[in-house]
């Protein structure tokens, strides 16, 4: 869809081409992968999850090209990696040779997957024999990358969905699934809240027919009642391994009645070569990847206090509380375990390469089971706040009060290459001598978007003596000193 000065016509779409048959794309990230001045998209693509977690080749992943502002889907790259049920995926340079590499975040039992840019838009994947990612997460949510020690070198961060069977509920911030509710305050809100903390509690999504289920349906009424039948028809196909009784469902319920019939696709079972290349993973936590002198990565969540994130389905990384280090904040997404609800976490930055859980302290101890969130300065008062969106319960939003530490933003009008400067790195030196990099990513989060705009929290700086741009084609436009308490927006010609 075009934007034509700010409007968007409907009737002039413009459709891109993506694997044959794909269900549905869950991951995207966008930038210059060819360094040709527009921007390309890679596609992270989803088969249907719970239901089928072993997809066929219509979820295979594919960069597609953008010729000169046209981008049809005729131009693309199949990564080479297995098809993957793809919850997050981005572009990001994470060998610090100066061309965009990607990461590929996968559920269940495909593996992660990591590729080398050229900066001609090839991208070559890392194997574990190559010994530059040592393992990766099992069920990836969100894949961030972002220097967090502030020594110009970036981590890569992968949230998951840890589990039960981790034991991090020991740790985690918990509440009874009885109390969830209670925070919301609208009535309305208030009451699909209860209704449907009451349906969680008799049914159980999965592969599992239970018939009990059915009287239950009957109790519900209109909307929710067919929905109900729906779903109670899916599982007994997929119980029964049976396609023809998905054709029971009703087509006016194309959501249950798609899932059913994808999870009887064909599927495509990794090769023996191809397991044997993939990266390990690992179940019980978050995984904080640190690049050492080489070009090979260590894992350091444990050390550095990241590794609990509890069920993690969106990340986002930031310094929320302008101190010139990057926080990280998880939202827990899940509707599993039955009894208990966690928090969203919040992360603080010690400013030593460690990290201290602190959601209590900074506000965002929520117990409302969130999918996706976004950061950025809704009131242009100089720090970042957070709207959150839960998977039952409303729009949340978090106001940033912070009363001390400065900032500095940018923007970018790039005219010579993508107009929004994404894969830009910005470095800045304060006065306290301390330096902070920053690259302009979009991608990444789970089913989210941060804006395409810089942070920088300064501390008690009063702006920075310096910095520098270096742009996605690789050249280097030098920073002065600029005052603190502004956005500037930085225009190449």
């Amino acid at each position: 869809m075009h934007n034509v000065e700010g409007q968007f016509d409907v009737a002039k779409l413009t459709t891109v081409k993506n694997q044959d048959h794909a269900v549905l794309t869950l991951g995207l990230s966008f930038g210059d992968v060819d360094r040709d001045g527009d921007l390309d998209v890679a596609l992270g693509n989803w088969a249907a999850g719970w239901y089928r977690r072993i997809p066929g080749n219509e979820s295979r992943n594919r960069v597609v090209f953008n010729d000169a502002g046209q981008m049809n889907g005729s131009n693309f790259l199949a990564l080479p990696t297995p098809p993957g049920e793809t919850l997050s995926i981005l572009f990001s340079d994470i060998n610090g040779d100066g061309n965009l590499d990607l990461i590929e975040g996968n559920d269940f039992d495909i593996p992660d997957a990591f590729f080398i840019g050229d900066g001609a838009g090839g991208l070559a994947p890392i194997s574990f024999a190559d010994k530059i990612i040592p393992h990766t997460t099992t069920t990836t949510m969100a894949v961030k990358t972002a220097d967090l020690h502030n020594d110009g070198v970036p981590e890569i961060y992968m949230a998951q969905i840890a589990g039960r069977s981790s034991g991090v509920s020991k740790t985690l911030k918990m509440q009874k699934l009885a109390a969830y509710c209670d925070t919301i305050k609208n009535p309305q809100d208030h009451a699909t809240c209860t209704k449907n903390m009451e349906i969680k509690t008799w049914y159980k999504s999965g592969n599992n027919f239970d018939p009990s289920y059915a009287s239950e349906c009957q109790k519900l009424t209109g909307r929710d009642q067919a929905e109900c039948k729906a779903m109670l028809i899916k599982d007994l196909a997929i119980q029964r391994r049976d396609p023809e009784v998905c054709k029971l469902i009703p087509k006016s319920q194309w959501s249950a009645q798609a899932v059913c019939n994808i999870h009887f696709w064909p599927a495509r079972p990794i090769t023996k070569a191809e397991a044997d290349a993939s990266i390990p993973q690992i179940l019980r936590s978050n995984v904080l990847l640190t690049r050492g002198q080489g070009s090979s990565f260590t894992d350091e969540a444990e050390t550095n206090g990241l590794d609990v994130g509890g069920w993690s389905w969106d990340t986002k990384i930031a310094d929320f509380d302008n101190d010139g280090f990057q926080d990280v904040y998880i939202v827990n997404g899940t509707w599993v375990p039955n009894e208990v609800s966690p928090s969203n976490l919040f992360f603080h930055n010690k400013g030593d390469g460690t990290f201290s859980e602190a959601s209590g302290p900074f506000g965002l101890e929520d117990y409302l089971m969130t999918a996706a969130a976004t950061s950025f300065d809704l009131e242009g008062d100089g720090d970042l706040d957070i709207i959150s969106h839960p998977v039952n319960g409303p729009i949340t939003v978090f106001k940033n009060n912070a009363q001390s530490g400065n900032a500095i933003a940018f923007d970018f009008d790039d005219e010579k290459g993508n107009r929004f400067g994404v894969g830009v790195k910005v470095m800045v030196k304060t006065t306290d001598g301390i330096t902070q990099t920053r690259e302009l990513q979009l991608g990444g989060g789970f089913m989210s978007f941060d804006a395409p705009r810089l942070h920088f929290g300064l501390g008690e700086n009063t702006g920075i003596v310096s910095g520098m741009i270096t742009w996605p084609d690789g050249e280097i436009t030098a920073i002065g000193s600029l005052a603190a308490g502004a956005r500037y927006k930085i225009t190449r010609r």
